[in-house]
């Protein structure tokens, strides 16, 4: 080392700071390119996040939407204008979810099942299974759809966090590095221990000092908004590139600022979207045009989403108080209709007496005993009147928890509504009672409903065919396990091709405007989803046997 000039060493000094100082500018044009490719990757999985809520999301709540403005409308032709609206969305969102992960589409598949179902009710007029349906089944399976899609949200995000911690990492290991370079050159500083040597190692101190504070900058933008910059104000070749570095430093914490605050602002509307907060916007910008259409794209979005959402919410409202008032007259219609059966005999009962006291009174001497016979009489026959109301309040108040109820009891509420009708049409009604009441667990009014359902649609059947004796016989049975109702008519029974599809919903034989075809499926329903029971029905030489099958409690 004596024998070399000092031209020698300080070229050989100058060779070493060089490379130090090379690769110091190259490990931060590096580290700039990394956090560039970091940005560009939170950016594509931010991408990501919109195309599950624009592709996805939103089209499952529009779809979603129309299907239930469909439900709710009022005729045909409003359901035919909402069905238009809602297969351009399924069809789209078909071709989207091919494009899912499995679970997604395992769930899309169970969504879409119930929602065609939801559709077809609605296409057949059958509003009560539609609206069941919807709010019930399809309604579970959509949001179930939903929770899927932002729980693969978070997982994005997540992944997003996980390329900023990547490049946390990054920073930190490129940081060693930069002390290692240092470190080797202090020490060789040092051997040559001179104003020059001190000099170099000085300047180059202060441009360490200002990359440690430009990587713990990176390290956490969030933390300063201090600006980093190397205090070096030499002329020489150092002081140039502490220059340079200031100025590519300044540009790089300028725009990850902007950056920052823009992604910052994202995230925070995105959250207020997911927690079903609206009203805020972005408004900051940045270097980036990518960011800045995203920017503009989200707030369209908004706009769209929040006058989507008030006019949703003024037709839902206005569609649900029509369907509230169009449901109580149909309740009211259907009891009247009832109750005028019910009543027609007691008034004939208190016209013929008020006929024969008039002839009493015209004719012959009215005594006061006599006359009170009369008024007693009538005052029973209107206490039947009133008890017959009080029955039918009793008889369409649903059930709200199970209980245990006698099963006969349960028949004789379904026969006493349509009993009237029944003895008006001369339709015969038998019954053939065990010995022995048997008490089950379930919901008894139901189960009385869908009794009354088949005795109803036997009913119908005898009326139709004007079979010359009409009759319909109740049988009762208990075992040791079950109970078995019976009924049966001799309406000449069901035509094979039908029988098999005799409890499909909006199946009917009859006319449009005799029957709707839900009837036998609510009877169904209500026995084997309802109460774990069983129901079917066989041809018999008289005609239809109905059979249902309940378990006695342990």
């Amino acid at each position: 080392m004596n024998n070399l000039s000092i031209r020698t060493k300080f070229l050989i000094l100058g060779i070493i700071a060089f490379v130090s100082l090379l690769s110091l500018a190259l490990l931060s044009m590096n580290i700039n390119q990394r956090g560039f490719a970091n940005l560009h990757h939170v950016f594509t999985d931010f991408k990501k996040v919109q195309n599950l809520q624009s592709n996805y999301i939103e089209p499952l709540f529009m779809l979603r939407e129309t299907m239930l403005t469909m439900v709710m409308s009022p005729n045909d032709d409003y359901k035919k204008r909402a069905d238009q609206k809602l297969m351009p969305i399924f069809n789209k969102l078909e071709t989207m979810i091919e494009q899912a992960p499995e679970p997604i589409a395992e769930q899309w598949i169970r969504y879409k099942e119930l929602l065609l179902t939801t559709r077809s009710y609605a296409l057949q007029s059958f509003d009560e299974g539609s609206f069941m349906n919807a709010v019930s089944a399809e309604r579970d399976a959509f949001y179930t759809l939903i929770d899927s899609l932002k729980a693969l949200q978070e997982d994005r995000l997540e992944a997003s966090q996980s390329t900023f911690s990547n490049a946390e990492k990054n920073v930190i290991q490129s940081h060693y590095y930069l002390i290692a370079g240092f470190f080797l050159i202090a020490v060789i500083s040092f051997l040559f221990d001179s104003v020059i040597v001190k000099q170099i190692v000085e300047s180059i101190e202060k441009v360490q000092h200002g990359l440690q504070q430009f990587f713990s900058y990176l390290k956490n933008p969030a933390k300063t908004d201090e600006q980093v910059f190397i205090k070096l104000d030499h002329n020489d070749e150092l002081g140039k590139m502490a220059q340079t570095i200031n100025q590519h430093v300044a540009s790089v914490q300028e725009r990850l600022n902007q950056d920052r605050l823009l992604i910052q602002e994202a995230t925070q509307t995105v959250n207020h979207l997911k927690e079903g907060k609206f009203g805020q916007r972005l408004s900051l910008s940045s270097n980036y045009h990518e960011l800045n259409a995203l920017k503009d794209v989200m707030n369209e979005m908004m706009d769209s989403l929040e006058q989507k959402i008030q006019e949703e919410i003024k037709q839902r409202s206005d569609q649900e108080k029509l369907l509230v008032q169009q449901s109580k007259l149909a309740a009211m219609g259907n009891m009247l209709g009832n109750i005028a059966h019910q009543w027609r005999q007691p008034i004939s009962e208190i016209n013929a007496i008020l006929m024969e006291v008039e002839a009493v009174a015209r004719y012959d001497t009215l005594s006061q005993e006599k006359l009170l016979t009369y008024i007693h009489t009538c005052c029973d026959v209107t206490e039947h009147m009133s008890n017959t109301i009080y029955d039918f309040q009793n008889f369409f108040q649903p059930s709200k928890n199970k209980e245990s109820f006698s099963v006969m009891e349960a028949c004789n509420n379904a026969i006493s509504i349509i009993n009237a009708s029944l003895k008006y049409h001369n339709i015969t009604l038998s019954y053939d009672y065990a010995a022995k009441d048997s008490l089950i667990i379930g919901y008894p009014n139901e189960f009385a409903h869908a009794v009354l359902n088949i005795l109803s649609n036997a009913k119908d059947v005898l009326i139709e065919r004007r079979v010359l004796e009409p009759s319909i016989r109740i049988n009762i049975k208990t075992g040791k396990h079950f109970t078995i109702i019976r009924i049966e008519d001799n309406g000449g029974g069901i035509a094979p091709e039908n029988i098999d599809r005799i409890f499909e919903p909006y199946f009917t034989t009859k006319h449009a405007k005799q029957g709707t075809g839900i009837g036998l499926y609510m009877t169904k329903a209500i026995i084997e989803n309802n109460m774990q029971g069983y129901v079917n029905v066989e041809n018999t030489d008289q005609g239809a046997l109905f059979s249902i099958k309940l378990h006695l409690p342990l």
